[in-house]
């Protein structure tokens, strides 16, 4: 992350990392809009018994996923290193719009999964698009936030443990998720 914001610096803005920082931070918004709409469209195109069993199933497979499989189903990819050719503005906001939309790079933990079939339970296109769009504000501002103060995460031996945490969360959340979806149909 921290390379992306350095080479993608904005010409005529004075060079600033600040500036492509909120380059950066503009497009992940972006793209979570994007997607975010799109799947409450998704979600509202359904009846609301029908939206409830797709999400029930969706939420069936993420929980066995998250029970059986050490790391998220995902590309398994870092954003795409030739972008960083550019030298402008295009560096951070093609990493940005990639960010934003979560499942075109790597996917840390399985709560990212809950984001999407809330987006798509909640069947409002405005409601699911401030819902992803507040993921892509925590990852890719928190990214920011460690970019801006130097901080370098080395290694992977903190993942497994923040992993721990965010999957007690996602079992909780899938939990209520479907607590939700249960009076919606009665």
């Amino acid at each position: 992350m921290i390379v992306m914001i350095t080479r993608a610096r904005v010409s005529g803005c004075f060079d600033s990392s600040f500036v492509a920082g909120l380059v950066l931070l503009a497009f992940a918004l972006a793209g979570a809009l994007l997607s975010g709409a799109l799947l409450g469209l998704a979600g509202a195109a359904f009846d609301p018994v029908t939206r409830a069993v797709l999400t029930g199933l969706a939420a069936l497979a993420v929980l066995l996923g998250a029970l059986t499989r050490p790391v998220p189903w995902q590309l398994d990819r870092e954003t795409d290193r030739r972008w960083l050719d550019y030298h402008d503005w295009r560096t951070a906001a093609l990493n940005g719009f990639a960010l934003g939309l979560g499942f075109t790079t790597r996917i840390g933990y399985w709560l990212f999964y809950f984001v999407l079939l809330a987006a798509f339970a909640i069947a409002d296109p405005v409601l699911a698009a401030a819902g992803t769009a507040a993921y892509a504000l925590s990852r890719v501002g928190g990214s920011l936030l460690l970019a801006a103060t130097g901080i370098e995460v080395a290694g992977r031996g903190w993942i497994p443990r923040l992993r721990t945490a965010t999957d007690a969360v996602l079992f909780a959340a899938l939990g209520h998720l479907a607590v939700v979806l249960v009076r919606s149909l009665v």
